[in-house]
């Protein structure tokens, strides 16, 4: 049984102050396939933690019964910097409360310089090939200094996902249906957790660069590179599952996840377990330019019609915003239209909104890729 907890230091933001990440990793270390799971890079998305809790529990008891062939790595808490930013009882957790923007953009980019590292040293054997490839990146991660604590996690994250062969970074939307985001280079890698998961929409997109990018783009970008003189494998697959939304928090939807997530590892090789080789899924991805992101033009209560996962046609009313000030209730409401067909994935959870509010998301669905 092999089963290590590790704790990795952050950079210090000010005197007295020292957070850490705990890591945990089931399996023989260095054994292939390796993947990689971590919940609340935006620290206020709690479902993945309790996702990543049922994901440990199947992982330990494959590892006593002998069955894990790869290696889990399963970081629990992505962002304790983000997990205590709580102003009066108010989980923040998205933004960075110093104004340092959103959790999961401004990664570095691994691709620069990347190929000088590897020129010279690829050569006809793929396999050889993948650990240059992630040698290189390991020594571009090793070569940056952070100079922030948000930068430090950002390259201790990316040190222990960098070199897997699978990474599922696992968020949710504050109020949503199931989802996933992936990267087009990765896409049809990913059709058996797609066909496990069973999510109400896929997005396919490569901008803006998130977490999951940052650590597949750079196999993407050598092979473009270089993919005609020598084999360049996409050695790492990563995805970002939308796991509802931020209050869809219980024990049996957790587990069902985690259950899905562990049947795709046992398809892929890194645990030995049950799978249905034949699982599909129905569902039809959509770009990123696909989703319509509807603003209030005035404050008030939203009110919705339509629960999320409707598909709706164009011109419905998808909400409404009351004005409780209103002398006439005749005139209070203020209507917001769905602007093409598609299905209602997102929406708000503060009931009161303001004026330019993003209040509803809409996925089209007569969206040509």
């Amino acid at each position: 049984m092999a089963h290590l907890i590790e704790y990795v230091s952050l950079l210090s933001s000010s005197p007295g102050t020292q957070r850490t990440l705990k890591v945990h990793r089931v399996g023989k270390a260095g054994a292939r396939p390796k993947a990689y799971y971590q919940a609340a890079l935006h620290a206020n998305e709690t479902p993945g933690l309790l996702i990543g809790h049922h994901l440990l529990d199947l992982a330990l008891a494959a590892d006593r019964a002998g069955k894990m062939k790869g290696e889990l790595v399963i970081v629990p808490f992505a962002n304790p910097i983000g997990l205590s930013d709580n102003v009066l009882g108010n989980q923040i957790g998205r933004e960075a409360l110093d104004g340092g923007g959103n959790y999961n953009r401004g990664w570095p980019d691994l691709s620069a310089g990347l190929a000088v590292r590897v020129e010279g040293k690829l050569g006809a054997d793929i396999d050889t090939n993948k650990d240059v490839i992630r040698a290189a990146l390991k020594d571009t991660l090793e070569a940056l200094r952070p100079a922030t604590e948000v930068q430090s996690l950002q390259n201790n994250l990316l040190k222990l996902a960098i070199d897997a062969d699978f990474v599922i970074d696992s968020h949710s939307e504050l109020v949503a249906i199931a989802g996933m985001v992936v990267a087009p280079w990765c896409e049809a890698m990913l059709d058996p957790l797609i066909a496990e998961i069973d999510p109400a929409l896929v997005h396919v997109t490569d901008t803006p660069i998130l977490f999951d990018g940052t650590c597949s783009k750079p196999w993407h970008d050598l092979a473009q590179k270089f993919g005609e003189e020598f084999p360049v494998a996409q050695g790492n697959v990563s995805v970002t599952i939308e796991m509802r939304g931020t209050a869809d928090v219980s024990d049996e939807l957790a587990r069902a996840d985690a259950q899905a997530i562990f049947r795709y590892l046992a398809r892929m090789g890194v645990v030995e377990g049950n799978f249905n080789p034949d699982a599909v899924w129905s569902g039809e991805k959509t770009p990123h330019e696909a989703i319509s992101m509807m603003r209030t033009p005035v404050g008030g209560v939203i009110v919705y019609p339509f629960a999320l996962g409707t598909d709706v046609n164009a011109g419905d009313v998808i909400a409404e915003i009351v004005d409780p000030t209103a002398d006439d209730p005749a005139t209070a409401r203020t209507q917001i239209r769905a602007v093409r067909p598609g299905r209602l994935y997102a929406a708000v959870s503060n009931r009161l909104v303001r004026p330019n509010d993003i209040v509803i998301k809409i996925a089209a669905n007569d969206f040509e890729r």
